[in-house]
């Protein structure tokens, strides 16, 4: 299940393009941040309009102001400013709840969870971080001074007084420890997205951008996967008959709808275990497993019919029609080249005698 979940995240991440590994970790950093915290201010907001306290109400609905601008800011991918931005509310809030409520509430174990995150998330320079990590430390002592022996202008009632403290002290622990253990989590999502890129890298590389088949680079790959011990592999080679002319005709636009077509079409009425592969402008390359050299034959004149009968409604021109050539012959999987030599040589004897023909 976690592992699905991170599939899906991953693929809409692989939409994104992060130019480097420092974004992306600061992507997912900030926007866990901003998740938590609006979670945070959310709860408080309904518990303080529920206990009827406006200035928190006031106070919770410009938290969440503030963190929609963060928002906003994380939409420009301006990541280090939304962290900062996020940072200082907290320590704002932090210092205005405590100055309004006292130390009891814990509020100002908010301070805490601002020193951890400024501590492990690289949001501005090192100097800025430690100036204010200093700064809250003289906060946390400034505001225990003052409350060492008065008493705050707002006082809650005591059980609700004690709800909010358990409240703050669950927040500081489970945010710290989430703070603790984002890396951790941030890791675990670029790896996949790693692993995610390689596999969209090798799919550009390998894949015929046109037509989505298999290209030329793939096929001694695919070679190594095929059984050395099946005698019976043909392969052939299938040519669009006249496609010059046809792009010359029609303009190369067309030329494409009809290079769509015929891979869907060869899709649609070939076994699944048949391999095809983009070889070169209008040359397809078909292997075969299973299969002896007649039986190819049949197959390949059975498709050749078939797309000469069908009509072909393209978007540029209206309806057209193609006719192939197609050269058949054995494939040994210890000396691949000479089965494709074999199955070319025989495509242009079938180009010689007319087009529009299976040769063995």
């Amino acid at each position: 299940m976690l592992h699905k979940l991170r599939d899906n995240f991953i693929a809409n991440l692989l939409k994104q393009p992060f130019q480097q590994e420092d974004e992306l970790s600061l992507y997912l950093i900030s926007y866990a941040a901003l998740i938590f915290c609006v979670l945070i201010h959310i709860f408080s907001l309904i518990c303080y309009l529920i206990q009827d306290i406006p200035f928190f109400v006031f106070l919770n609905c410009g938290s969440l102001l503030v963190y929609l601008v963060v928002f906003l800011f994380l939409k420009r991918k301006k990541y280090k400013l939304g962290g900062f931005i996020i940072s200082l509310e907290a320590i704002l809030y932090a210092s205005i709840g405590t100055y309004m409520c006292g130390i009891s509430s814990y509020i100002i174990g908010y301070f805490l969870l601002v020193i951890v995150m400024l501590t492990l998330f690289p949001y501005g320079t090192a100097n800025i971080r430690r100036i204010m990590i200093l700064i809250i430390l003289g906060l946390i002592t400034l505001l225990g001074l003052r409350y060492a022996h008065t008493v705050p202008p707002i006082a809650f009632s005591e059980g609700f007084s004690h709800f909010m403290a358990m409240v703050n002290i669950y927040i500081m622990l489970i945010g710290t420890i989430i703070e603790i253990s984002i890396n951790t989590f941030v890791q675990f999502i670029i790896s996949g997205v790693k692993e995610g890129r390689i596999v969209e890298l090798a799919s550009q590389i390998y894949t015929d951008p046109l037509t989505g088949l298999y290209n030329r680079r793939y096929t001694e790959i695919y070679f190594n996967t095929l059984k050395k011990q099946d005698p019976h592999i043909c392969v052939a080679i299938l040519d669009i008959d006249d496609f010059k002319k046809i792009n010359d005709t029609y303009g190369h636009p067309c030329g494409d709808e009809i290079l769509v077509f015929l891979s869907n079409f060869l899709h649609s009425n070939l076994r699944k275990t048949d391999r095809i592969f983009r070889w070169g402008g209008e040359e397809f390359l078909i292997i075969m497993e299973h299969v002896a050299i007649y039986d190819a034959q049949s197959v390949m004149d059975k498709l050749r019919n078939k797309l000469a009968e069908t009509e072909i409604k393209t978007k540029q021109k209206g309806s057209l029609s193609i006719t192939v050539t197609v050269g058949v012959a054995p494939f040994d999987i210890t000396n691949p080249d000479a089965g494709i030599e074999a199955s070319d040589t025989n495509l242009y004897i079938g180009k010689r005698r007319g087009k529009n023909q299976v040769v063995i």
